[in-house]
């Protein structure tokens, strides 16, 4: 386990739903709660679970919160309101459409809309429907920022490039929930079988489909794993799959849930998620599933190193491949992630600047790449040359959870 502060742990405690005494809040640094709250997405969460327990805060913290409380509440109205619209639209071009994530979790999981906020809307689609579905996207007024090939696209992401119109949402539009790079194990059969297990549902006050408790609780553990690393949303994540766990409670086909991420090639990122939603929130995982899944345990370095990238922060620059390229222990593979840092694919390289993947234009940024990776982590590359010894630790612990995620 890793060290946290009174702060953390006061909001630990709170998801967890764990008696807090009124004296374990003496000494609590307010300022610091609203922020570490605001970095892990949880400001509203928090303002609701105070006020459940009676718990009294200063009143300038009160109100800071009732704001934040506020306007995810208006922002999640007009989002909701804006993505009825596009659903709308996608259900008169016959696209059946699942929303993913925040959307398909604000009313029908948290109960709650305020409680789950969103920055932007992800739906899946069926691949055969893609570029239909972005026909539709941009009759209504959004768009790209370049061209791109929705077939190129899927070589390399689960989703399309941002859709965007002013005043109106940032859409991602996915033909999977699965990263690419894992399609040896998941292949168009598992794609059929999760749109046939999809339910109905009313979402924005549209008629739309939703993932079976099963695969939605399998897609939050990938997102929050495999495909981020253990990046991005903090505590968030594991509230998401903590909340889906107690609303579907005994509805989840758990032994298709962990005969999925064995033979999808995720278990280890899998087992992972859950442990830590379950050590943070006290979800309750039945004993055989962890068991069932087929996971490489996991030493306690880097199961300490993934608890600090999520509840402390780490060095932009690991967030990176720089990482892999420092903390890989085989030359082979630090010389195969260097040749894919220096040289992407033209479709990466079109994503990154935002220029079309056709043409010659798309060569004369691989300069301007090298360019701005110099600028980008000159001060990291000056702390391995000189042999840094937190950043190395931390590179190869970042190597390692890589190796790991991927190493079945």
């Amino acid at each position: 386990m890793i060290a946290i502060n009174p702060e953390t742990e006061r909001l630990i405690d709170l998801l967890a739903g764990r008696a807090i005494s009124p004296e374990a809040w003496t000494g609590i640094d307010w300022g610091s709660l609203l922020v570490l709250a605001q970095r892990h997405n949880l400001a509203p969460v928090l303002y609701a679970r105070l006020h459940e327990r009676g718990l009294i805060a200063p009143p300038k913290a009160v109100e800071q919160l009732r704001r934040m409380y506020l306007a995810s509440t208006t922002r999640n109205m007009w989002l909701f309101q804006e993505l009825g619209k596009i659903l709308r639209a996608l259900q008169t071009a016959n696209v059946p459409v699942i929303p993913l994530k925040g959307a398909g979790l604000a009313a029908a999981v948290y109960g709650n809309i305020a409680l789950r906020p969103m920055s932007d809307v992800d739906l899946l689609v069926k691949t055969h429907d893609m570029v239909h579905a972005l026909e539709v996207l941009r009759a209504l007024g959004y768009s790209s920022k370049y061209a791109f090939d929705p077939i190129a696209e899927q070589a390399i992401s689960q989703h399309m490039p941002p859709l965007s119109k002013p005043g109106g949402l940032t859409v991602e539009m996915h033909w999977t929930i699965v990263p690419p790079k894992y399609g040896a194990g998941f292949n168009a059969d598992d794609l059929e079988q999760l749109w046939a297990h999809a339910k109905p549902a009313t979402i924005g006050g549209v008629s739309a489909l939703t993932l079976s408790a099963a695969d939605l609780l399998l897609h939050l553990c990938v997102h929050a794993s495999v495909h981020h690393e253990f990046e991005g949303a903090g505590l968030r994540n594991y509230l998401d799959i903590a909340q889906v766990s107690r609303r579907y409670g005994d509805t989840i086909e758990w032994e298709q849930f962990t005969a999925r991420a064995n033979r999808w090639g995720i278990a280890n990122g899998v087992r992972l998620a859950l442990q830590l939603a379950e050590e943070w929130t006290r979800m309750a995982i039945p004993a055989a599933v962890l068991e069932a899944l087929e996971a490489t345990p996991l030493d306690d370095a880097t199961a300490n190193w993934v608890r600090h990238k999520i509840l402390n922060g780490h060095a932009v620059a690991l967030n990176s491949n720089l990482a892999c390229v420092v903390g890989a222990a085989r030359w082979t593979h630090k010389l195969g992630v260097l040749r894919s840092v220096l040289f992407p694919s033209r479709t990466e390289m079109a994503r990154e600047y935002s220029v079309s993947a056709g043409g010659w234009r798309i060569l004369g940024y691989y300069p301007v790449r090298l360019k701005d990776l110099w600028v980008r982590y000159r001060r990291t590359l000056w702390q391995v040359a000189r042999r840094d010894r937190i950043f190395i630790s931390e590179a190869r612990q970042e190597a390692h959870l890589r190796e790991y995620l991927d190493g079945q």
